[in-house]
């Protein structure tokens, strides 16, 4: 596990390497816990299918993580799209974009939800593995502006 990465903000900060560390500190778990009863108990079927979930979980996410950006420019005959496979510099993102943040934002959520019960165990990352609240920082600093705008008090992150 890295300990040398920051704490996790944004969604836009998740990596691969999260994913993957959270699925080699689970996965062993459940299926020693599948190992100790017999098939066919609920505690098998139990850990079976929490496995399974957790496969699909991580594999869900980092397909969201390595899908491209859409970028628009201009050139000599209007506007054009492309993919790139880096968020653009001047992170203006396009509502595509957006949802995928969102998305990767509420599944890490979810995985991260039900990993805590292992918090105060051995190898569980408390600086990564917490959830996040916004896609980006530009995100962020939106609702900072809206709620000084209304004058509404930011919510603390959890």
């Amino acid at each position: 596990m890295n300990t040398e990465r920051a704490p996790l903000r944004y969604a836009s900060d998740i990596t691969e390497d999260d994913l993957w560390e959270v699925f080699e500190f689970l996965h062993p778990r459940l299926e020693a816990l599948e190992a100790v009863h017999a098939a066919g108990t609920d505690e098998h079927r139990t850990a079976d299918a929490l496995a399974r979930m957790l496969s699909t979980a991580v594999l869900r996410l980092e397909w969201d993580i390595r899908a491209p950006f859409w970028k628009s420019y201009r050139n000599r005959r209007g506007p054009t799209t492309v993919l790139v496979w880096a968020p653009p510099p001047e992170a203006v993102l396009c509502a595509q974009d957006e949802w995928r943040l969102d998305n990767i934002r509420e599944n890490w959520n979810a995985l991260c939800d039900g990993l805590q019960v292992w918090r105060d165990c051995e190898g569980y990352d408390l600086e990564r593995w917490n959830t996040v609240e916004f896609r980006d920082a530009a995100a962020a600093a939106e609702y900072e502006r809206r709620c000084d705008e209304l004058g509404l008090r930011p919510r603390k992150p959890s």
